[in-house]
Formats: structure tokens, C-alpha cells, sequence
């Protein structure tokens, strides 16, 4: 088979393995007689948004593997790892093109530059358009880190605009009160657990009181004032304190759109100001746990209470996104 070209280059961190990178790759491969695929480490993207909860090297790498072996393209790429943005383009003179999204091609044409300077030909700059999501937005890995899509780009905040209000039918009911993650008896035991976790949210007077009690209020609370329907002065907590106060509606048994869409401002203030949010709901607030699940950032620590049984604790993730996902699809 002819390929437009001998050696080309490829690179990315390739976290949380999606669309974009696999069209990437593929390009790569389609023109390309021998790739090298440039695996980012730590070094790389220490600053990139949410590099904490990034996939540890190994992951990715074997992840990128996994796909080329599917695609039958094992025996035309090196795996290499790369710890800035110039990656083997600086020590390889026999490299033709490199295939890249255009939010790199800055940083390829400085690339280049450094290759005239050593005397190795320029490489050819293919763009790989960019594949969108549902909401019309481009996936990437960092929107998948924040929560807003899955790896496919289904969007989680489109949800919730589909209509005003979601109402759980009775037959879901008891998998609802299934436990979506562990049952903590002390709450000290769940504050033991937070250190890479991005955000803390609590789902419920009790719980959010709590934290504030230990001296680690939730990043975000959701509160309407009562417990077992009786009624608490949660504002003599200190609840309050230094927190953005939001208010909305909530009847029993329905998610609302506006107290979704106003969870989802909560998360993305809290995330890029830090400053802690307090909803308080008129009406009932469980129900908004499944919101918070699915638009909080990958790693966010849900809490909410149990009846009988303690304190419900979520590590969100893809698949407890997904699991709730087909459970909201479930709502009327």
C-alpha cells in the first residue's frame, strides 16, 4: 500500500481515551507508513485543568495500545514518552509530518523553527478536525475530567434542558434507595478519604451539619432545612458562613430543571473560584444527588444520608455516571 508519508509524528496524554484521539490516530496511521506516538507524562501536563485525577501513564499508554492492536496497526508504530511539546521532533531528521488539532499548531510551528535551526527539513502540519459532542461542543479529555460528557461526548447538562421538571416513577422508587456507592457509620471516616478528590458535596441537613461540626464544610451544599420531615435551624450552623447562598424549588419526588441548572453554576463556581455554595431547596433535596452525580467533575465525593443505615458515600466516576445516567433516563 502507498502512504502520502514515510514517518510521521503523533502525540497527546490520551487521557480518558475518546473520539478525538481515536480519530487522531487514525488519520496518523491512514497516511502514514510509521508512526511515532508520543505518550505525555506528568511533566507535561502538571498544569492542565484537573491534572490530578489525570490517568497515570501506564493506563493511557496501555489504553493507546489496546486501540492500535484493534486497528491491526502493531507492527508500524514506537510508543514513545514525552515530557514536553517538541516530544522526538528535536532528535528525529527523518520524521515528514505530524498530525495534530489546531489548538497545537502554535506550538508546531515553534516546532519547526527549532528543526530549521539543527538543519532537519520542516515537517508537513496535517490538522485533524476536531469531533463534537451532542451539545455541539468539542470533546476533549478535560471536559470529560469536569464531568460535562462522557467519552462518546453525550452531554449530562443536556439532560436536564430537555424539560422543566422530572418526576421518578413509583416503580423505580426502591432502586432509587439502593446504596449507588459504600455506607460510612462516621463522617470522619469519609474526610479520611478526600485527598485527591476534587469537590466535596453534601446532599442533606444532616450530613452538610456535620461537616461543618468537623471543621470541613461540603464545597457545596444542598439543604432545605428539614430532616425526617422535621424541621432544623441549620442556619445556627454557620452554614453560612463565607458561602454563596442559593435558593430554588424543589417539590418532593421530581428533579427540577431550574434546581439542576443551578447545581451545575454551583459546580462551575465553586470550581474555578473556590469559593463554597450552599443551595437551599424549598421543598425536598434528595432527589438533586443524581443531578450532582452526573454534572460534578470525575473523583468528586457525593455524600449524602441513609435511613437506618448511615452515610451514603460516592466516588464519581465514568461508570457511576453511566449507571445513573440510565437511571435518570428512567424519569418522566
Amino acid at each position: 500500500m502507498h502512504y502520502r508519508f514515510h514517518r510521521s509524528l503523533v502525540g497527546g496524554t490520551f487521557d480518558r481515551f475518546h473520539l478525538g484521539h481515536q480519530k487522531l490516530l487514525a488519520t496518523a496511521f491512514q497516511n502514514s507508513e510509521k508512526v511515532i506516538v508520543g505518550i505525555a507524562t506528568d511533566e507535561l501536563f502538571k498544569d492542565k485543568s484537573l491534572a490530578q485525577i489525570i490517568e497515570d501513564y501506564k493506563t493511557r499508554e496501555q489504553t493507546v495500545l489496546h486501540f492500535l492492536s484493534q486497528q491491526s496497526f502493531e507492527n508500524r508504530f514506537e510508543s514513545v514518552p514525552i515530557n514536553d511539546f517538541y516530544g522526538t521532533s528535536l532528535t528525529d531528521g527523518n520524521l515528514d509530518a505530524i498530525f495534530i488539532t489546531e489548538s497545537n499548531r502554535e506550538n508546531v510551528l515553534k516546532m519547526n523553527e527549532e528543526r530549521q535551526k539543527k538543519g532537519f527539513h520542516l515537517l508537513e502540519i496535517i490538522i485533524v478536525p476536531y469531533i463534537y459532542g451532542d451539545d455541539g461542543e468539542i470533546i476533549s479529555s478535560v471536559r470529560i475530567r469536569n464531568g460535562e460528557i462522557d467519552r462518546e461526548g453525550n452531554s449530562y447538562v443536556k439532560l436536564f434542558e430537555e424539560q422543566k421538571e422530572f418526576v421518578l416513577p413509583e416503580n423505580e422508587r426502591e432502586e432509587l434507595r439502593k446504596p449507588g456507592g459504600s455506607i460510612e457509620k462516621d463522617m470522619k471516616e469519609v474526610l479520611s478519604g478526600l485527598q485527591s478528590s476534587p469537590m466535596l458535596i453534601a446532599v442533606g441537613d444532616i450530613v452538610a451539619e456535620s461537616l461543618v461540626k468537623l471543621g470541613r464544610p461540603a464545597d457545596i451544599s444542598i439543604i432545605d432545612g428539614k430532616t425526617r420531615r422535621k424541621i432544623l435551624n441549620i442556619e445556627g450552623t454557620h452554614l453560612f458562613d463565607s458561602a454563596i447562598r442559593l435558593e430554588t424549588e424543589n417539590p418532593a419526588g421530581i428533579i427540577t430543571q431550574k434546581g439542576a441548572l443551578l447545581l451545575k453554576k454551583a459546580i462551575t463556581d465553586y470550581h474555578t473560584t473556590h469559593n463554597k455554595q450552599v443551595i437551599v431547596v424549598t421543598g425536598e433535596e434528595d432527589l438533586l444527588a443524581i443531578p450532582a452525580i452526573l454534572l460534578a467533575p470525575l473523583q468528586t465525593v457525593v455524600v449524602y444520608g441513609q435511613f437506618d443505615q448511615g452515610i451514603v458515600v460516592i466516588n464519581v466516576s465514568e461508570q457511576n455516571k453511566k449507571h445513573i445516567y440510565n437511571l435518570f433516563r428512567k424519569f418522566k
